[in-house]
């Protein structure tokens, strides 16, 4: 194994891309293939053969088998009884002297001739028909080869000049600071990655105009970027307070009056609900100081002047004797110096620790890149105190610049005071100079900040700063998969049911009746009427009326009935069914649910040099862009400076050129794909089930309650009629039943 040696001065030539226009925050990746255009002609088809020839080819086949088999044989036949009857005729004497022989052989001849001609005739046509369709599909085989020929040359070619694109497109991309907003905020990360971060973007801001970084992360964050462009030959100004403090340019440009009012808001700026009379006190004790100084102002003087207000001893050189009797003397009253002492007292020690501030300057301006860090000393007064006059300092810078305005980066904005960070966002957005904060912690200041410009998140590891951003970048309304439902099962029933009856009812019904009856009757009637009278009514007149009447009848009648009826019946029924049935399901349920855009837990874990970029539109909504901001990535090949063009759509398939075969129009179309992938395995009966009819049960005995066996059921046959025809079903209708086939399995019946 062999180690080839790095070209180490090719790398830092591959350094110097960093130093490109357009401010980026890192590189996104994207295969160079996803501009690859497949070669979407189709590929050329068979041409179909004409389908007459096939056509031809079997009738001519048919037709010289239909002679062999036939018309052949027969003629054979025919030709070999004649010959033998020929034969036998010469061999005979008397025969043989006649022409008997010989018309016989001339018969068998003429009976040979029409099956051995017809027969060559079909071979003939068979063979020219064979050669025909042969010789078609030659031609079109050659036709396909050339023309597959062609188009696996175009296909070639296509896919070598995509080949050679791909190899010259970049896989790297720049993510491009976002402009719509001039403030970015960056919440985690560690010094690794800010380190990163700091030299991916300041390198690209640097050359668009210059760069003023804070680095307040007391780890020198800024210490590669500011290497790297010495590198290129760019001037860079680098400070490092406190332990560079009598050569720093800090306070350097600023009026007396805004001198004094740095001062007093960075004194109170972690009060901010400090009393107003105490503020309003300081201000106008240090505005009279810094008007007795004259134009000669620094922090040395104007704490020697504060001294002299309270009357301390001070050996310094900074006041000569004038100075100090003046300040002293006529300055204040006494009684308001004893009423102010406590705050001349403050003051005094607030400027004290700061007096050796930029008292043996090095050099009278600022260079292209300022890089004002905080050593990695351990936490003090001095630095807490410089850590808000660096601020206050910016701010005035920023508002009193004139053209060209530097880029303002601040790492380890969270040591600031929310008012003075928004003081300089408000001087920087007013102005149109690009800011940037960056934010160990999504908590208190950070918290309080958030949303006011473009935001992009590092890896926040404590998990409820993952939260809070969790929260900022927002919920989405999605569809998730629920639920899976699958069910298989089957059914399978059997009834058969023969019913055969013989039924013979004969039913004699004899009836007689004789009756005789015999009706006489006598009728006799007689009477008499007298009527009669006398004198007085005693003899009355007399009249006698007498009369006889005497009926005498007689009848006979006989009756004599006889009846007899007979009935016969016979039934005969036969019945049989089959049922199966299958059934299965596969089923997917999906909920619309309410999550989050991107998981806290995913926070915790970003890598070291990933961002999430979250940039939000006018008209709603969010983009998130994962950004790789490793200053490496640009010693990679295939790596751009600006961004990555979108790859283009995929072209629909092309017809192929004319003269290339393709399929016909009345091909069947592709199958359409299912919506879902199939069941993973083969659906089988349920337990317990039977899987397929039931087999033959000849050699078992039928017991009432059980289902007949068809065998027996089909033989049987009701009295007095014949069985079935073939291919008949038992009531003649056609339905054999030969048996319905398995529901699952191969169980044959």
């Amino acid at each position: 194994m062999t180690v080839e040696p790095v070209d180490r001065q090719s790398l830092l030539e591959r350094r110097s891309l960093l130093f490109s226009p357009d401010p980026r925050l890192g590189w996104v990746f994207r295969d160079r293939w996803a501009f690859y255009v497949p070669f979407t002609e189709s590929p050329p088809q068979p041409q179909q053969l004409p389908q007459y020839l096939h056509q031809q080819v079997v009738t001519t086949r048919q037709a010289l088998d239909r002679h062999r088999r036939r018309t052949l044989p027969l003629s054979i036949t025919a030709f070999a009884i004649l010959a033998l009857f020929s034969a036998c005729a010469a061999s005979d004497y008397e025969w043989g002297k006649t022409s008997t022989p010989l018309a016989s052989f001339v018969l068998a001849l003429i009976c040979l001739g029409p099956g051995v001609v017809l027969t060559a005739i079909a071979a003939n046509a068979w063979r020219a028909a064979r050669e025909a369709y042969e010789t078609a599909r030659r031609r079109a085989e050659e036709a396909y080869g050339a023309a597959m020929r062609d188009w696996q040359a175009r296909k070639n070619q296509h896919e070598a000049a995509e080949h050679h694109k791909a190899n010259g497109r970049p896989e790297w991309g720049a993510v491009p600071r976002p402009l719509s907003r001039k403030r970015l905020d960056v919440f985690g990360g560690t010094l690794w990655s800010w380190e990163a971060l700091l030299t991916t973007y300041g390198s690209s801001a640097l050359f668009t105009g210059p760069l003023l970084v804070i680095d307040l992360s007391r780890e020198m964050v800024c210490g590669e970027l500011a290497t790297l462009s010495r590198a290129a030959g760019i001037d860079v100004d680098a400070q490092l307070l406190p332990a560079q403090l009598a050569t720093s340019t800090l306070l350097s440009g600023l009026e007396p009056r805004e001198l004094a009012d740095a001062i007093v808001e960075s004194m109170y700026g972690g009060t901010p609900d400090a009393a107003r009379a105490d503020r309003s006190m300081d201000d106008r004790i240090l505005t009279k100081v810094c008007d007795a100084l004259g134009d000669d102002v620094s922090l040395a003087r104007i704490g020697a002047a504060l001294r002299a207000l309270m009357g301390e001893p001070d050996d310094s050189t900074a006041l000569d004797r004038d100075e100090r009797r003046r300040i002293a003397n006529e300055l204040f009253s006494v009684e308001y110096r004893r009423q102010a002492h406590a705050n001349l007292s403050r003051v005094e020690s607030y400027v004290h620790p700061l007096e050796q501030l930029g008292t043996r300057p090095e050099r009278g301006g600022s260079g292209y890149l300022t890089c004002i860090a905080l050593d990695s000393s351990a936490r003090n007064v001095r630095s807490e105190l410089l850590t808000d006059l660096i601020v206050q300092w910016v701010t005035h810078r920023i508002a009193a610049s004139g053209s060209p305005r530097p880029s303002v980066v601040v790492a380890g904005a969270d040591e600031l005071a929310r008012r003075h960070l928004e003081r300089l966002s408000d001087a920087c957005e007013r102005r149109g100079i690009p800011l940037t904060f960056l934010f160990r912690r999504l908590r208190e200041t950070g918290g309080e900040m958030i949303g006011g410009g473009a935001v992009a998140f590092m890896r926040l590891g404590n998990h409820e700063d993952a939260a809070r951003a969790a929260d900022f970048i927002g919920r989405d309304y999605r569809f998730v998969l629920s639920q899976i439902t699958k069910n298989v099962g089957g059914n399978e029933s059997h009834t058969e049911s023969d019913t055969e009856g013989e039924g013979d009812s004969d039913s004699i019904s004899l009836s007689t009746s004789i009756g005789t009856s015999t009706n006489w009757g006598t009728t006799r009637s007689s009477g008499a009427t007298r009527s009669g009278g006398g004198p007085f009514g005693f003899f009355a007149d007399r009249s006698t009326n007498t009369g006889d009447s005497r009926t005498r009848g007689g009848g006979t009648s006989e009756t004599d009935t006889h009846g007899e009826s007979r009935s016969v019946s016979r039934n005969w029924s036969s019945a049989y069914s089959y049922a199966v049935g299958t059934n299965w399901s596969d089923a997917d349920t999906t909920q619309r649910v309410y999550e989050y855009a991107v998981e806290p837990v995913t926070l915790q874990h970003l890598p070291d040099h990933a961002v999430l970029l979250v940039e939000s539109h006018h008209e709603g909504g969010r983009k998130l862009t994962a950004v790789e901001c490793d200053p490496a990535i640009v010693t990679l090949h295939r790596v751009a400076t600006t961004p990555l063009p979108d790859p283009p759509r995929r072209p629909r398939a092309v017809r192929p050129p004319a003269g290339v075969p393709h399929p016909p129009p009345w091909a069947a179309p592709q199958a359409v794909e299912p919506p879902r992938e199939p069941l993973p395995y083969a659906p089988g009966p349920p337990p317990g089930s039977q899987s397929g009819p039931r087999p033959p049960a000849e050699d078992q005995d039928w017991r009432p309650g059980q289902v007949m066996p068809r065998t027996t059921r089909s033989l049987r046959n009701p009295p007095g009629q014949d069985p079935p025809a073939p291919g008949r079903g038992p009531t003649g209708t056609g339905d054999d039943r030969p048996g319905p086939p398995p529901l699952f399995g191969s169980g044959n019946e």
